[in-house]
C-alpha cells in the first residue's frame, strides 16, 4: 500500500562547531530513527532539502527527518523555509549545538563567513559576522545540545549556562556528557512553542532565565527623549563597547533619534558588533498598529554590568531640556555620524 504524504517531522540541528554538530545530529538520526540529511547536502539549497523532504514522505517506513545545517546557512530562513506553507514538514525540534568551552571567545570574535542563501541554489556572497550567526542560533533554538563542558571549571560552567540561558530563556539545556548521550525525546511541535529572544523577554516583562550565576545580568533600558546622535555614537565607541559599563554580550531593542524623526530604529548589538537600521516609519502605522516604542526601550544581557553608569551614559546621550524644547527643526542640524538609512521599502 502506498503511503499517505503526510507532513513528515524535522529536527533541525545548527552550531557554529563542525564536528561536534556532525556528531549530534548523526546520534538524533539513529536514536530516533530518522533519516539524515548532512550539511553538506543542506547547504546546496531549499531546492535539495525541499526534495529530500518529498522523498521521505514517499518513503513508507521512514519515521523523520535529522536535518543539519552549516553556520554559513542564517537561523531564520531554516525556520522560514520548513514553517511555510506546502513545505511537507512539521519542525519539532531545533537543536544548537554548542561548545561551551570557548563560547564567550566565540561571541567576542571578529570573524565573518559567507552566508549561503537557501533560496538562491547555495551562492549567497554575504559576508555575516559568525558571533551574529552564532547568537541567533542560540536565540531560536528550542534545545540547546551542550557539549565540551568537561574542561570547564563548576563556576566557568554556571556562568556560561547563565549567559546562555539569559540569550534563550525558554529553551532546554541538554548537558552531552559522552559521544552515546542524546540531547532527549523529540516534543511537540516547534511552532507551538516558538522561543523568545532574552532581549525581547525582558522588553515584554516576562524574562525568566532557568539559570542565574554571579555577574551574569539583564536589565532594561527605557528613555521617552530622542537620542542625540553625536552623543549616543561618543557614548557607543568611548565607553560602552570599551567595556567601560561591564561587558556587553547582547544588546537589542528600539531608538529614537533625534535627527530621523518619525522613525523606529533597531538597535542591534552581539560582542563587538553593532548595527542601527530603520524597523517603522510612524506614518505608515495602521489603524490598529501601535507603536514599537515612542523614545528609548533596550535590552541588555552581559557580564559585571555596572548598571547604574550604563543608564548614567545612555541619559546623557538623551535630549536635555533646551534641546528638546527646541524641535525638530534644531534637532536637525546635529551631528550624526550613523549610517544613512533607505526607508524606501517600508
Amino acid at each position: 500500500m502506498a503511503k499517505v504524504e503526510t507532513d513528515v517531522d524535522v529536527v533541525a540541528v545548527t552550531g557554529t562547531c563542525v564536528e561536534e554538530r556532525r556528531s549530534c545530529a548523526r546520534r538524533l538520526a539513529a536514536a530516533h530513527g530518522f533519516v539524515l540529511v548532512p550539511a553538506e547536502q543542506t547547504a546546496e539549497g531549499v531546492e535539495v532539502v525541499d526534495r529530500a523532504i518529498s522523498l521521505v514522505r514517499m518513503t513508507a517506513h521512514a519515521q523523520g527527518m535529522v536535518l543539519e545545517y552549516p553556520v554559513e546557512t542564517p537561523v531564520m530562513e531554516i525556520v522560514g523555509a520548513l514553517n511555510a506553507a506546502g513545505a511537507g514538514a512539521n519542525l519539532v525540534d531545533l537543536v544548537c549545538v554548542l561548545d561551551v568551552g570557548h563560547l564567550l571567545a566565540d561571541i567576542a570574535s571578529e570573524e565573518y563567513v559567507c552566508l549561503t542563501a537557501m533560496n538562491d541554489g547555495g551562492e549567497g556572497g554575504i559576508l555575516a559576522a559568525k558571533a551574529e550567526l552564532l547568537v541567533s542560533q542560540i536565540e531560536f533554538a528550542s534545545t540547546i545540545a551542550i557539549v565540551n563542558a568537561a574542561g570547564l571549571q563548576p563556576e566557568e560552567f554556571e556562568q556560561v549556562a547563565a549567559v546562555v540561558s539569559h540569550l534563550a530563556p525558554s529553551a532546554d539545556q541538554r548537558l552531552i556528557t559522552d559521544s552515546d548521550d542524546v540531547h532527549g525525546d523529540v516534543r511537540r511541535p516547534f511552532s507551538e512553542r516558538p522561543p523568545d529572544a532574552g532581549w525581547v523577554s525582558i522588553l515584554n516583562r516576562e524574562f525568566r532565565p532557568q539559570f542565574h550565576s554571579r555577574g551574569v545580568v539583564a536589565c532594561r533600558y527605557e528613555q521617552l527623549r530622542p537620542f542625540h546622535p553625536g552623543r549616543l555614537h561618543r557614548a557607543l565607541t568611548s565607553c560602552l563597547f570599551q567595556g567601560h559599563c561591564g561587558r556587553l554580550v547582547r544588546s537589542a531593542g528600539f531608538v529614537r533619534l533625534a535627527t530621523r524623526p518619525h522613525i523606529t530604529g533597531q538597535w542591534d548589538q552581539v560582542g563587538g558588533f553593532f548595527t542601527l537600521s530603520p524597523l517603522m516609519l510612524d506614518h505608515r502605522l495602521g489603524a490598529d498598529d501601535e507603536f514599537l516604542a515612542f523614545g528609548q526601550d533596550l535590552a541588555f544581557i552581559g557580564i559585571d554590568i555596572d548598571e547604574p553608569s550604563l543608564r548614567r551614559v545612555l541619559d546623557d546621550a538623551a535630549l536635555s531640556d533646551a534641546e528638546l524644547a527646541a524641535g525638530p527643526t534644531v534637532w536637525a542640524g546635529f551631528p550624526d555620524r550613523f549610517p544613512d538609512w533607505s526607508t524606501a521599502r517600508m
